[in-house]
């Protein structure tokens, strides 16, 4: 494949459920040639994800059904358990959603069949495919430069070039647009095993005074603990190592009870990024990013996939009607991304402000 030139009409960097998204919804409803690449080998371990029923409007959206995906791919969830602002427990569907039907999301069932179909209705996909560089030509078309483990280096020019590389916006950064980050949180977790099958819980939070702990069923018998801090306090306090963070999820009063009769499945914990940031891309033509990309939102909301896919669609008919078309303005695309951004944040900041329990620790500060 080396120095070799391929040609495509949209070119997706990012294989995860936006950019899967935008690949189908291009290749249903347009006659674009769709080519998406993707870092990984799609094999990364997922955290999973509580998503409202809306979720089965958006995949028909996509021509694909609830009996489409693997079994127990959408797992019916209850009541999340919440310790915020009080160590009375509240209960609550979802914090941003007053829909009754909540799922806990399979993310690697589900992720992958939406790369499956993409590739099936003609999608172009090239995994384990890294970015090396971006070139915008004078006709506003991109030539963008790509490295394969095996295949070695080549080149795909395309008409159209979409970010879907996630809460990092990459691609956004390095040919220009401007990616504004509200703050820099942090989710530092563990995968576990439930050895009692029968003990299932619902989703639980549980705010502390340097941040809040995230507690959730996955599929097959195992579970998923979070803590959420910013960045400076998980590297002053050493949250990320595996020690000081047992030592810490001790001192809960409800999460870590959850622990009784699990093993842990690592000895390592892995770190992630979990910041709000939103980018304009405005400045620049036939581009366009999408989910978290786009904009980023704080685990708390429960609105990562349910946006990613619904941007995705959005910005699909929009890059068709370009193309097709010769002509579509992108403001009404960017002005819809700040209006849900506008919305998210208001309803973030009242849902911190419930929890003043310590109003001089630094994580509640700056949300207050």
């Amino acid at each position: 494949m080396s120095n070799a030139i391929k040609h495509t009409d949209v070119l997706i960097v990012g294989g995860g459920p936006s950019g899967a998204s935008a690949a189908l919804s291009l290749l249903n409803y347009s006659k674009c040639d769709v080519t998406l690449i993707e870092q990984s080998d799609f094999n990364k371990t997922r955290v999973g994800e509580h998503v409202s029923a809306s979720i089965f409007d958006l995949i028909n959206y996509l021509k694909l059904n609830k009996s489409d995906f693997e079994e127990n791919s959408f797992i019916p969830a209850y009541a999340s358990k919440s310790y915020w602002g009080s160590d009375k427990v509240s209960t609550t569907n979802a914090i941003f959603t007053t829909d009754e039907a909540t799922f806990q999301l399979d993310r690697e069932k589900f992720d992958f069949k939406l790369i499956e179909t993409a590739a099936e209705r003609g999608a172009t996909i090239y995994p384990r495919t890294k970015c090396l560089d971006y070139e915008q030509l004078e006709d506003k078309s991109w030539r963008v430069f790509l490295s394969h483990p095996t295949e070695g280096k080549f080149t795909i020019k395309a008409n159209y070039l979409v970010d879907a590389s996630g809460r990092s916006a990459n691609v956004c950064r390095k040919v220009g647009g401007s990616s504004k980050k509200d703050d820099s949180l942090m989710g530092v977790g563990l995968f576990l095993e439930l050895n009692n099958v029968s003990k299932k819980f619902e989703q639980t939070l549980e705010s502390v005074d340097l941040g809040w702990w995230y507690a959730a069923c996955l599929p097959d018998n195992k579970m998923v603990i979070t803590f959420f801090s910013d960045a400076d306090i998980i590297s002053e306090k050493k949250l990320h190592q595996l020690d000081v963070w047992e030592s810490l999820l001790q001192e809960t009063n409800h999460i870590k009870h959850l622990l009784n009769n699990t093993e842990a499945l690592s000895n390592k914990l892995w770190v992630r990024n979990a910041h709000t940031q939103i980018s304009d891309v405005r400045n620049l033509e036939n581009f366009i990013a999408i989910g978290d990309a786009a904009v980023s939102f704080d685990p708390i909301s429960s609105m990562g996939i349910g946006f990613s896919i619904s941007s995705a669609c959005f910005a699909a008919k929009y890059i068709a009607h370009k193309i097709e078309e010769g002509s579509s303005s992108i403001d009404i695309y960017q002005e819809d991304i700040l209006k849900n951004y506008k919305q998210y944040h208001d309803i973030k900041k009242r849902y911190y402000q419930e929890e003043k329990r310590w109003p001089r620790a630094v994580f509640w500060q700056r949300r207050n």
